[in-house]
């Protein structure tokens, strides 16, 4: 039985024990804790592959190897011991009616984005990968080209800065304000739901709880740069409307990520207006602001906050799932081309290895 097959196995006996009741959360949370430490320390045996001379390559990469394919199958494992559980839940009837609709939304939107990423990014550029295979060499390598171009190009975009400091900024705001988000809905997932599941308290349900008050301070700081900078794009791409840099907007993706930055400030303005004096909500700072404009045009019902919460929750999974169709996956792909490109002395000894084969004398067949 090859490998694939065994996890198809495993994963498909997970969802039957957790239909079953015999499975808690806590095991579908505890293999995703161990998906994301594997991924994460792959991710780092590669940065210290590219990034320093430290390590021999050949074990780094041996390692990386068997991390990354450890984070995916504890991945998948998680999904099918959770899956198994919540469906057990929903069958019992203690599951509430939109969150029975957010998993099935929520599995689709990531199949759909790591399946596009995968095409994308791994898929599409594992022919140029291979074609440098042959030429790749730790004492040709230029770590230090390597950490300039990871901070000129992907970390403060300094080469757009120089284009246009408007599209920096907006391209920015957007950039990071997504990727922290994401970074931090990832730690926000396990503090509100690994940590009760372990039997280790939930301080995400403690009213004024500091955890609480910090991760409400960084959803606000980082829904505000996405909101700013998909004005500012709009503003931009109002501006350029018939010059040649028309080809650098992607209007329809910046209209869906504005409309799910609003729903999701909606729906934290529909839940601070239920209590608008608390000091719980010192630190939701544009959340006070939405809720304030909520409650003076009557829209401060608590009625009102469960449908926001539909329409919020159903835009978020339709824009995962739709953005490796967007120009945001370009951001990604491009930096790893600049990184890949800043190895001069790797693309000259391919180059050379080409022009070699091409000049190398051709003797006739007798």
């Amino acid at each position: 039985m090859s490998l694939r097959s065994a996890l198809a196995v495993v994963a498909a006996l997970l969802v039957a024990i957790g239909l079953a009741g015999a499975l808690s959360a806590g095991w579908g949370y505890a293999l995703f804790l161990v998906a994301g430490l594997a991924l994460g320390a792959a991710v780092a045996c590669m940065a210290i592959l590219g990034l320093t001379r430290l390590g021999v390559a050949e074990t780094l990469l041996a390692r990386a190897r068997i991390l990354a394919r450890t984070g995916v199958a504890a991945y998948v494992l998680a999904l099918a011991a959770l899956a198994g559980h919540y469906g057990h839940e929903t069958l019992a009837g203690r599951m509430e009616w939109h969150w029975v609709l957010f998993g099935p939304l929520v599995l689709a939107a990531l199949v759909a984005v790591e399946w596009g990423v995968y095409r994308k990014l791994l898929r599409a550029g594992a022919p140029a990968l291979l074609r440098y295979r042959a030429h790749l060499s730790r004492s040709q390598a230029d770590p230090a080209a390597m950490r300039l171009t990871l901070w000129n190009d992907v970390i403060v975009h300094k080469s757009l800065w120089q284009v246009s400091r408007l599209r920096w900024l907006r391209h920015t705001l957007i950039f990071w304000g997504f990727g922290l988000m994401f970074i931090t809905e990832l730690a926000a997932v396990f503090v509100r739901e690994a940590m009760p599941a372990f039997g280790w308290g939930d301080p995400w349900r403690v009213p004024g709880h500091p955890l609480r008050l910090a991760f409400d301070l960084v959803y606000d700081i980082t829904g505000l740069m996405m909101l700013v900078g998909c004005l500012l794009a709009l503003a931009w791409r109002a501006g350029v409307q018939n010059k040649p840099e028309r080809k650098f907007s992607d209007t329809p993706m910046v209209v869906f990520l504005l409309v799910v930055v609003v729903t999701g400030f909606l729906v934290e303005g529909a839940r601070l207006a239920q209590t608008p004096d608390s000091a719980h909500h010192a630190y939701s700072v544009v959340g006070q602001v939405f809720a304030a404009g909520m409650t003076s045009v009557g829209w401060a019902s608590p009625a009102l906050h469960k449908p926001l919460w539909l329409v919020h929750m159903v835009a978020s999974c339709a824009f995962i799932g739709w953005l490796p169709a967007t120009r945001l996956i370009h951001t990604c792909a491009t930096p790893l081309g600049r990184l890949l490109h800043s190895q001069t002395g790797l693309l000259a000894a391919k180059k050379h290895a080409v022009l070699s084969g091409l000049m190398r004398p051709r003797h006739p067949h007798p």
